[in-house]
């Protein structure tokens, strides 16, 4: 128990404390007055080499917020949502008005909450029947999410490859790959123990490759089998898991402002929890898109002239698979009939991130 904070309040901020973020890094914070919880970005948890603007922890946010609305239906709550509510505050996301309401009915995803799950594993190449198709659609339409998905053997192959684009530059670039293998824990008493980045056992790695990953993240090793094109032939393998999938699906923008990216980040929840109702597996594919911003937003310094040509080749080639019309691809992931992940990642206690006043 949380002083302050009734039982039902708790269970709804235990929900959204469990929304996924990049490098599992949990860019938030609680403030609860009464009734209202306000959602404040914490940008110092976030130093991603990926991220660009913040983007990433705002979809976080987003995330954060879907999970919210979702558990506060179960508690019989009505959601007021308002979106930086603070013009001078740019941390400040939202705040979420609570009022008791008989009338409400609870979410149908309140139970797949707990049971979201990045996996890793290669998925089954059997196709979406049309009851998980239309779900997924659905799922991204009560969000608001501009959602396309590719099912045609060829192009998701293609996708596979283009989201394996992160571990060849990644594994390349010195910045990045010291940033990476920083965030890669490898016991179970170091992951409960920083409680973010990259348990090794979420990465779902065979026994050999587990064994070379442990090389890999010595750089003066790396870059000489980086001359000699590893990079490559680990990006191609993971580009193989990547296409072992039923179907990869993403959800587009029109701007790439903090706002869109908190709706984007509702959208991709709404549509994870749709996926976990059904059981599928699910797993967000997302360098090369914030590698894009990164460029796009005057960081491109971060990466060698041929690797931002790599980066930006491959997010044409997704715009083009996906048709998206000029519009911003803010979030992809494959999604199919795979067996369980062997792990999850650690979250921060619940009162190490709220505070009621």
């Amino acid at each position: 128990m949380i002083p302050g904070i009734s039982p039902d309040l708790e269970r709804i901020l235990e929900a959204g404390n469990s929304a996924p973020s990049g490098e599992n890094c949990q860019p938030w914070r609680f403030v609860v007055r009464g009734n209202t919880i306000s959602i404040h970005l914490l940008y110092e948890r976030d130093q991603s080499a990926y991220s660009w603007g913040q983007r990433a922890s705002y979809l976080a946010c987003g995330a954060v917020i879907e999970n919210v609305a979702v558990q506060a239906s179960a508690e019989g709550y009505r959601t007021d949502i308002r979106y930086f509510p603070n013009q001078n505050d740019s941390w400040h996301v939202a705040d979420i008005f609570l009022e008791k309401d008989g009338n409400i009915r609870a979410d149908l995803f309140v139970p797949f909450i707990s049971k979201r799950i990045t996996n890793r594993k290669p998925y089954a190449n059997d196709p979406l029947t049309g009851e998980e198709r239309a779900a997924l659609f659905s799922a991204a339409a009560q969000a608001g999410g501009d959602f396309s998905l590719v099912e045609k053997e060829g192009d998701i192959k293609l996708l596979g490859r283009i989201g394996s684009t992160n571990e060849q530059v990644m594994l390349a670039n010195r910045s990045l790959h010291q940033f990476f293998f920083s965030h890669v824990s490898w016991t179970k008493e170091e992951d409960e123990q920083k409680k973010v980045g990259f348990y090794i056992e979420t990465l779902e790695l065979p026994p050999p490759a587990k064994a070379m990953f442990k090389v890999f993240r010595h750089w003066p090793i790396m870059r000489i089998l980086g001359a000699l094109g590893f990079n490559h032939i680990v990006a191609k393998q993971n580009g193989v898991t990547n296409a072992a999938a039923s179907a990869i699906g993403a959800l587009m923008i029109t701007q790439t402002e903090p706002l869109d990216f908190v709706k984007v980040g509702r959208a991709a929840e709404r549509l994870w929890l749709a996926a976990t109702a059904r059981g599928l597996s699910f797993q967000p594919l997302t360098g090369v898109l914030f590698f894009k911003l990164k460029i796009e937003g005057g960081e491109g310094m971060a990466f060698a002239s041929y690797e931002q040509k790599l980066i930006m080749d491959a997010y044409q080639k997704a715009s083009e698979v996906f048709d998206s019309g000029g519009k911003h691809i803010a979030f992809m992931f494959r999604v199919g009939h795979g067996d369980a992940p062997s792990a999850h990642a650690v979250r921060f206690p619940l009162a190490e991130v709220v505070e009621a006043v």
